[in-house]
């Protein structure tokens, strides 16, 4: 693990959903590392992304049985970066949302 690599850790108590908790877990990239704590601290692909989004979904249709505890964000991570935030989001006259995500001979606004 190199010193850049967040590590977010996935906790859970009970669930009834054994196959599905279980098969979104191994799906996500989830390591074990005690018995209901497991660990994701590799980079993931969209497929493992979609996994881990859909376990937490099914964790809060099944009273939240996931507890995810992420990286501290530090404060003020995004403040210095306000200006190029505004860029980034744009405006609605502008919609440039539209143009960088179009697919390449799609249309674009």
């Amino acid at each position: 693990m190199t010193e850049n690599t967040q590590v977010v850790k996935l906790r859970l108590s009970y669930f009834d959903d054994f196959a599905t908790v279980a098969g979104l877990l191994r799906d996500s990239g989830a390591r074990r590392i005690d018995s209901r704590e497991f660990v994701l601290d590799r980079p993931m692909t969209p497929a493992q992304i979609v996994a881990l989004f859909q376990l937490v979904e099914h964790s809060r249709q099944d009273h939240g049985f996931l507890t995810v505890d992420v990286p501290h964000l530090p404060d003020m991570a995004y403040w210095k970066r306000h200006h190029e935030l505004d860029t980034w989001w744009g405006t609605v006259d502008k919609k440039p949302w539209l143009t960088e995500s179009a697919p390449e001979g799609g249309p674009s606004v």
